[in-house]
């Protein structure tokens, strides 16, 4: 859309009415109004900013509770000084302020709820109902379940009770700081600054006229912020955007005399959101940097720190005009060397909070992401590397090239744009995660080979050498990495080209994750562990007497059936495999992987270390990992099997201390399931990826069952050697509880066993490592074992079968490593 600019006014968006009439405004309103002078609202977006603000209040709110509940003596301490600090008030000045505090209140009321009528915002007086239901809900719940019968004793201690203000209630409170976090996005910044002196004078008056404890008063106000940041995520803020006058006025004070000015805003956020045409024929694009962008940096560089290291990120910049400042001088700076990208015209303040940079426009150029394939010839290829080597000899990092930012005009000459996220006398990381974002965005665009030998030819191989421990996901840019779920397997593709086009082998990837999703899981499932553990070591005394006292001639037969789940191990393989594999390799095989099993979670060492053993003993690599899913199909089975049996044979009685739901439920669980997976079924990119993983994996383990059931020898040695896995471990357990006196039957260790294995077979740690633990000796316990035996008999049991045969399994590795088997 495009207006003359001439008379100064501003084009109204189908998206926004601003209120333009001349009639009387209160308070409040007038401060909305204020705020529309110079942007208009384009929409509604939950705003990165809102997200940053729910962590800081939600992170407050949540350590006040901790504290209240469980730090109860150092809360109640606090609140006694600072109850007896303000409460000292001269009752001539108590009436005073008592009267002042109503009167300000009922017009903070007015002013919260009038305006969003006298200016048809009703979609904001929507928002503050909603947070105020929401806050004093959440309050009420954290009140109770904090239960604050000890904590009004600290107030009648304190001294009596002078005065209770209604409308200053902490309830009150907490739903006049989530209004005024509402309304932020909605009015000017000396609005905002008015609303928090109000919360913090509101909470003193409260403090000086009540005894009223202090943490209902600091938690009232951190639940209510965070509900209003909620609410302001749920529904979405105002998207303000200069308007075009706001524009031009930016443009004109900055020494460009522009005639029109034009909204160029599109779905990528790199593009220029306006363009101005000045008088001297020229056009500019004209890019504006708002608070959202800040605060989605703070969060991109703040998930980077938490995740990635060696990265080169630098610290945030200590404000929006800092950073914008940042990105003209390296813009400057990279034009100054050589770089083609256009010319910086001008840096500007526009709308209320809003900079805005205005660079040259590039006529008759196309971004790379959206180019033809087949316009990108080898000359363009070459120019493009050639602008990077510029960049790299001066040791400037883009850090953001991705297609978007990369330029081809009709000259076939490239241009970069947008150094928002670059450095200047960057280290070599930055400088080489440059050249693995631009190989992996031309792979995408025009193919690796073209992309690999474009690189080798401007670059030269040591470059492109030292790019490749950086050709991961984690080194690339957020949107990179989204094109390549569509494009699987290109980055191996890259790296074998390049390692045959330098004659290298392949560095190993450079480690950039601090923390992988697999170690939060694996800590925060021993966490959960531990939690459950703790409480079976109470009595310490008791559990070291039964050590002292036990029958440790019974630890030889508990390592006998540890080492019998090997030899079960080993029938199941060799029974799964359709040809005649060697009988002691694989044995070892099966010892080596109580190694490999420390090293990855749910039997996954096991499994890989399984297949390459089968591949290297001359087994087809298809066979290989079918006869591997085969082995683990039949433990599977076989583990119900058995559980099935078990259960049915220790009896009803089993755990008594745990009561099993009424079957009805068990139906109706069974029909939610069931309607999930319909609704998952349902949609087509989950049918996809069942059909693309999930399909072949069972029509492999059928076809290889198929081929078993041929023979019957086979047969007997996979499900038999499966059964004897799960009756070694059982046995080992039932050993190990006999050691220290305990007096349950076979049966009932076996379900306990069966049971607590299935429940840790989901957690992602090593081995089952802390969920069996907490499984089986909570499983006997509910069995009828006393405390003192089960704890003790569990930690033999791991220690013979988990602990013990990693030393064995290591030299089983090696020796698999020099024989060459692995």
């Amino acid at each position: 859309m495009k207006s003359r600019l001439s008379s100064g006014i501003a084009p109204r968006s189908s998206l926004s009415r601003v209120d333009t009439s001349d009639g009387p405004r209160i308070g409040l309103a007038a401060g909305i109004a204020a705020a529309a002078t110079d942007e208009h609202i384009v929409g509604y977006q939950r705003s990165p900013s809102d997200v940053i603000r729910l962590l800081v209040y939600g992170a407050m709110a949540l350590l006040l509770l901790v504290l209240t509940r469980w730090a109860p003596a150092t809360v109640t301490g606090f609140q006694r000084d600072l109850v007896g600090l303000v409460n000292n008030v001269n009752p001539t000045i108590e009436r005073l302020i008592t009267g002042a505090a109503q009167i300000v209140v009922a017009i903070v009321a007015i002013a919260v709820f009038v305006p969003a009528f006298v200016l048809r915002r009703y979609r904001l007086l929507g928002y503050i109902l909603v947070g105020n239901i929401v806050s004093g809900t959440a309050f009420a719940v954290a009140i109770a379940w904090l239960g604050h019968a000890n904590l009004t004793e600290v107030a009648r201690q304190a001294g009596e009770v002078h005065i209770t203000l209604g409308v200053l209630a902490p309830r009150g409170l907490g739903n006049v700081a989530c209004s005024f976090i509402i309304l932020a996005p909605f009015v000017s910044v000396r609005w905002r600054r008015t609303g928090t002196f109000l919360i913090i004078a509101f909470s003193i008056a409260r403090l000086m006229l009540s005894r009223t404890l202090p943490d209902d008063i600091f938690l009232a106000l951190a639940i209510g912020a965070t509900m209003g940041c909620l609410t302001l995520l749920a529904f979405g803020r105002p998207e303000r955007r200069p308007t075009d006058a706001a524009v031009e006025t930016a443009l004109r004070t900055s020494g460009l005399a522009d005639t029109e000015v034009s909204d160029a805003s599109t779905a990528d956020r790199a593009s220029p959101e306006y363009l101005a045409e000045l008088t001297d024929g020229t056009s500019v694009a004209v890019r504006v940097v708002n608070p959202a962008d800040r605060s989605a940096d703070l969060l991109y560089r703040a998930y980077r720190l938490l995740r990635l290291k060696d990265v080169g990120d630098e610290r945030p910049f200590a404000s929006l005009r800092r950073g914008v400042e940042h990105e003209a001088l390296v813009a400057l700076q990279a034009r100054d060397v050589g770089v083609r990208t256009p010319r910086l015209r001008a840096v500007a303040s526009v709308g209320s909070e809003s900079m805005l940079l205005a660079y040259d426009r590039i006529d008759a150029s196309t971004p790379l992401a959206k180019i033809d394939p087949d316009c990108v010839d080898d000359d363009v290829l070459t120019d493009l590397w050639c602008q990077l080597d510029i960049l790299r000899t001066h040791r400037i990092g883009h850090r953001a090239l991705q297609g978007s930012n990369v330029l081809i005009d009709d000259d076939g000459k490239a241009w970069l744009r947008n150094f928002t996220y670059s450095e200047i006398a960057a280290p070599d990381s930055v400088l080489d995660a440059d050249v693995s974002q631009l190989l992996t965005v031309l792979a995408l665009t025009v193919g690796v080979d073209r992309a690999v030998t474009s690189a080798f030819t401007a670059l030269g191989g040591d470059v492109l050498v030292r790019a490749l421990p950086l050709l991961q996901p984690a080194a690339l840019r957020s949107s990179t990495r989204s094109l390549l779920h569509e494009h699987r397997g290109l980055l191996d593709e890259l790296r074998s080209a390049i390692t045959a086009r330098c004659g290298v082998e392949a560095p190993p990837e450079a480690q950039l994750e601090r923390v992988s999703r697999r170690t939060i899981l694996t800590f925060g499932s021993l966490a959960l562990a531990t939690y459950f553990l703790l409480p079976q070591f109470a009595d310490l005394h008791a559990i070291t007497r039964e050590v002292g006292d036990a029958n440790w001639w019974w630890f030889p037969a508990v390592l006998a059936m540890s080492g019998v789940t090997y030899v079960g191990a080993t029938l199941a393989v060799s029974g799964a495999v359709p040809q005649r594999i060697p009988t002691a390799p694989t044995f070892i095989t099966q010892m080596a992987s109580s190694f490999a099993a420390v090293l990855a979670p749910a039997g996954i060492g096991g499994m890989a270390l399984n297949t390459r053993f089968l591949q290297r003993s001359g087994v087809d690599n298809a066979v290989a990992v079918s006869s591997v899913g085969l082995s683990t199909v039949a433990g599977f089975t076989m583990h119900l099997s058995l559980l099935a049996l078990f259960v049915l044979w220790a009896g009803q009685s089993t755990f008594r201390s745990i009561s099993l739901p009424d079957p009805i439920v068990l139906l109706y669980g069974l029909a939610v399931v069931v309607a999930i997976a319909a609704i998952g079924l349902a949609i087509p990119a989950i049918r996809r990826q069942i059909a693309a993983r999930v399909v072949p994996a069972l029509k492999q383990s059928a076809s290889g069952l198929a081929r078993t059931f041929r023979r019957p020898l086979k047969l007997v040695m996979l499900f038999g050697g499966a059964a004897l896995i799960s009756l070694g471990y059982i046995l080992a357990l039932f050993f190990a509880t006999l050691a220290f006196g305990g007096d349950l039957v076979f049966a009932k260790v076996g379900a306990v066993f069966l049971v607590g294995a299935a429940i840790a077979t989901v957690a992602p740690t090593p081995g089952g490592l802390g969920a069996l633990e907490a499984a089986l000796i909570a499983g006997l316990v509910a069995a009828g074992m006393d405390n003192a035996v089960a704890v003790p008999a569990v930690f033999l049991y791991r220690l013979a079968t988990f602990w013990i045969p990693i030393g064995p399994g290591w030299l089983a590795f090696r020796w698999l490593q020099r024989a060459d088997y692995v």
